[in-house]
């Protein structure tokens, strides 16, 4: 395969967000995805999350394509970090064009493992699992956005909060929700199985 930039065996103006797998993928990259001019990949703390996202490139991407940087804790970072990427200005344009239009590439089945990767990149609730879920946005558009999916599929009780000293958007589920939300993501949310949560089984079933 050719190394150079951009170059690359797949034709990914055709990508799709066929599976369960893929949606997740692109919620992930949407909350917390890095790119530059030609880089696409994830920037995190939490190695399970970038290991998710290892498994997507090597779908398309021999092992040498990708770079991994590590920084180490430090006066301004409390936790390690990893940075992962390859050099693909294709899937790079594809990935963007899914963010700016998401509604018009996740179908209804596909929202749920969707919202689970916006979750574990952006997301956060509480240690009681009950109040003060939310999921942070750096602009109102995909807020909203995402805010119509949901009601989709049946949540009717969410807001958006304007942090304007932080200049973020919050996508804040109701307590009378929230349970619901944590229990059918957690079958996608790489987060959600690693933690103390207990799903609802009728909910997920």
């Amino acid at each position: 395969m050719d190394n150079t930039v951009g170059s690359v065996n797949t034709d990914f103006c055709n990508l799709q967000i066929v599976n369960e797998e893929r949606a997740y993928i692109v919620g992930l990259w949407c909350a917390d995805g890095y790119h530059r001019t030609s880089s696409i990949g994830l920037s995190n703390t939490n190695s399970d999350l970038i290991n998710k996202f290892s498994d997507f490139f090597l779908e398309f991407f021999p092992q040498e394509r990708m770079k991994l940087r590590t920084y180490n804790p430090d006066l301004k970072r409390r936790k390690r970090a990893y940075h992962l990427y390859v050099n693909c200005r294709p899937l790079l344009r594809r990935f963007q064009e899914f963010k700016s239009n998401i509604r018009e590439f996740v179908g209804r089945d596909l929202i749920l493992p969707y919202m689970a990767g916006r979750f574990d990149g952006d997301g956060s609730v509480a240690k009681n699992f009950y109040s003060d879920c939310r999921i942070v946005y750096g602009n109102l558009e995909e807020a909203e956005s995402d805010l119509k999916l949901m009601k989709m599929i049946g949540f009717q009780k969410m807001k958006i909060y304007n942090y304007q000293s932080s200049k973020t958007f919050c996508l804040y589920f109701s307590r009378f929700e929230t349970n619901k939300f944590l229990s059918l993501i957690y079958p996608y949310s790489v987060r959600l199985q690693k933690s103390v949560f207990i799903p609802r089984r009728d909910l997920i079933s």
